[in-house]
């Protein structure tokens, strides 16, 4: 196993305080890493873009889909052939892990990818409330650094394979205009 790179080791050093002096920052970021409050907010998108976007059911839909395509790809496919260790595991001692630390391996943050593929849909269905989803996006990300569970290069590309997964989506999706 090679030592992860500088960038990761100062960033992480960075976001993963013992102890932050605003305690609500704290349970904050903490509940943005909370898969459960995910899927809830997930729930809440594709409702609202059922009830308000233009694309309706459509939208909803293709929320999902980009949803359970990057958990899929992030967790079936990249994670066991990369398998790379999270932080709390490499250094649990210096590594700060509220949450626990976590199965499996670490890189790409599906938490990341996941949010990132949602945040494109839901700029696609709801333009005006786009800063929405970027804004939980960059939360959740920051996040899985903050409770020790990822390096920020995972974050980074789950943000880059979310994204590029949700513009795929939407890509397809206009193929159903082409007669």
């Amino acid at each position: 196993m090679s030592p992860p790179p500088p960038v990761d080791v100062d960033l992480l050093s960075l976001l993963n305080q013992p102890a932050h002096p605003l305690p609500v920052l704290d349970e904050v970021l903490k509940a943005a890493s909370n898969g459960g409050l995910l899927l809830a907010l997930a729930a809440l998108a594709g409702i609202y873009l059922w009830l308000k976007s233009p694309q309706r059911l459509f939208a909803t839909i293709l929320l999902a889909l980009a949803i359970a395509a990057s958990d899929l790809i992030s967790v079936r496919v990249i994670k066991p052939e990369v398998d790379r260790p999270r932080p709390c595991k490499v250094d649990p001692f210096r590594v700060r892990h509220p949450l626990g630390c976590g199965s499996g391996a670490s890189f790409p943050s599906s938490h990341a990818s996941n949010t990132a593929a949602a945040a494109v849909i839901f700029a696609w269905g709801a333009p005006r409330l786009s800063f929405l989803g970027l804004a939980l996006t960059l939360l959740v990300g920051i996040s899985r650094v903050y409770v020790g569970a990822h390096w920020p290069t995972d974050v980074m590309v789950g943000w880059a394979l979310g994204a590029v997964l949700g513009v795929l989506f939407i890509g397809l999706s206009r193929l159903r205009y082409l007669r």
